[in-house]
Formats: C-alpha cells, structure tokens, sequence
C-alpha cells in the first residue's frame, strides 16, 4: 500500500508491487501551426509527422481501447519521449489498456531524437512549444479521438499550460501534471524580471547576440534575447494563474522528497484551489520503487478516483 496525500488529506491507493521492468528509455509561428492540419505516417508503435515549416517530428504512439480517453505525454526540458520517467508512464497506461501518444518536441530540430545539451545554441521558443503540442492534439482528433487528457513532466507542464492558454481544441478535457516546475528556485522574481527586460531591450533594438545565463536545470544555457524572452515571461504568479484560469480540471502530481522545487510551492498550489497529490519519499523523477506509485495515482486520477 502506498499512502499519497490529496489537498491535505491522506487517501490510500493500493499500488501493484510488480517487478521491475526494462524502461522503454526554429522559432516556429504559434498561430499558423494551431490552424494547419497534420500530415503523419505511423508504424511499429512510432510515428512521424510534417509541421508547416517542414521539420519532422517524432512520437510513440500506442493505440488502444476507443472507449477510453487518449492520453498526449510530454517530456520534461530539453529532453525525448525516451526520459525514463515518460517512457515508463508511456508503456504502463498502453499496457493498461489507453491509446498513448508521446511526442519529442523537435527544439528546431528535425528528426530529435537525443536530449539536448544546456550549452548547445537554443532557438526554441515556448510559443514554438506549445504549437508543436497543438498540432499533436489535432493529429489525435484526425484519428477520430474525441477526448484527450494531457499528461506532462516536469517543465512539460509549462508548455502544456501555454497551449491551455491559447483556445486549447475542445477534446482536450483534462491535464495532469507531474512534478510540476516552480520556476523561481534558482532565480527569484525580480532577478527573472530584470533578465527578462533586459532580453526585452535587447530585441528593440536587434541585438542577436548569444546570453549565457542560468535557467531551468541549467547553469549555462545559451540563446538568442528572443528565444530567451519568451521563456524568462515564466512567473511563479504566472503559473499559478495559469493554473487557476485552466479551462480543464488539473491535477498536479508531486514527489513528496522533490528537492527541486521551493518548500512552499506544494501550499501555494493548493492554495490557489489545485489539487494536488503528494507521493511521499518521491523524487522528481519518481524513480526506483516510486516508479509503480506513480503509475498507480496516475491510473486512478484518470478514472476519476
């Protein structure tokens, strides 16, 4: 049995103690990516697709029980469908019977397939992001899926809360977040507004010249002031209103031992009316044993329990 706490109260969920298995380890424009229809070839459980600008985009794809919502899992920054966490989560709800979709945001990249190094030169943009999330949204809605709950990791969860934000498509009837970001652990809100004027600043006046600063799990990441930008808008306050204006009930998922986020931040997103579902002892990435616990709260939130 593992215990997990739902707003402060302790709710109790038989977890199935299985033995470990193998893991399954451009600056795009958002608004004529929301609009264009997708373009896709599937097979062996993988897919690709064309996006307007003609990169090609990747996804594991996992057909199953038609009565059953289809879930989209996102990856956390700068990583693949392949990050044990997701790839984990990925097989277990195919192997519980879902249609699964998890897709490797292409970062301006054709054809990603590996996580990308903080140091390389990043171009990607969040708006870019959530466009990409759109267009497998409505690569689900193509196949004749009529509901899709949204599942992501980590800053995963900030690129699907700006996709919720932009007229999100009407089959999109629930988000779960895992182990959600609190942007200002590393920088706090005044230092993350000053980088942002300053990017803000540098775009007036063309300035295309590479920042180095610290950013996510990042000591150096590097990028132009305008791709930078548009990831320095990120706001604790922003999330959390975020969170509060989602058109689909959210229900945030958190490691109980996540050391990467700040110690207020699980009261402050219930405080803001979210629910939230704490795992004791879990990390972050609900590693080794929590593996099967998260799985577990996952699969029962998805059935409404």
């Amino acid at each position: 049995m593992a215990d997990y706490t739902i707003k402060g109260r302790t709710k109790t969920g038989a977890v199935s103690r299985m033995k470990p298995r193998p893991i399954l380890v451009s600056f795009v424009v958002l608004a004529s990516m929301l609009m264009a229809a997708p373009s896709f070839a599937a097979h062996s459980g993988t897919t690709e697709a064309r996006l307007p600008n003609g990169s090609i985009v990747g996804a594991k794809f996992h057909a199953g029980n038609r009565g059953r919502p289809a879930i989209l899992i996102l990856h956390g920054f700068l990583q693949t469908n392949e990050f044990p966490t997701v790839a984990s989560l990925t097989d277990a709800l195919a192997t519980a019977g879902y249609t699964v979709l998890a897709p490797t945001l292409s970062l301006g990249i054709s054809r990603r397939n590996k996580s990308l190094p903080c140091e390389a030169i990043h171009l990607h943009t969040l708006e870019g992001d959530a466009a990409e999330v759109g267009y497998w949204v409505r690569w689900l809605m193509q196949k004749g899926y009529s509901q899709v709950i949204l599942v992501g990791h980590s800053f995963g969860n900030l690129q699907l809360l700006t996709y919720l934000g932009h007229e999100p498509a009407p089959v999109v009837k629930q988000a779960l977040m895992i182990s959600l970001t609190d942007v200002e652990v590393k920088q706090n809100a005044s230092e993350r507004a000053q980088l942002a004027e300053d990017m803000r600043n540098r775009v007036k006046r063309g300035d295309r010249t590479l920042v180095e600063t610290e950013f996510g799990h990042c000591r150096k990441y590097v990028a132009p002031p305008v791709a930078l930008l548009s990831y320095m808008g990120l706001s604790r306050s922003g999330i959390l209103g975020a969170l509060a204006r989602s058109p689909v009930p959210t229900i945030a998922i958190m490691g109980g031992s996540d050391d990467r986020m700040g110690p207020d931040w699980i009261g402050r997103l219930s405080a803001r009316g979210i629910e939230v579902r704490v795992v004791p002892g879990a990390t972050h990435f609900f590693d080794n044993q929590y593996e099967f616990d998260l799985q577990d709260v996952v699969l029962r939130a998805l059935s409404g329990r």
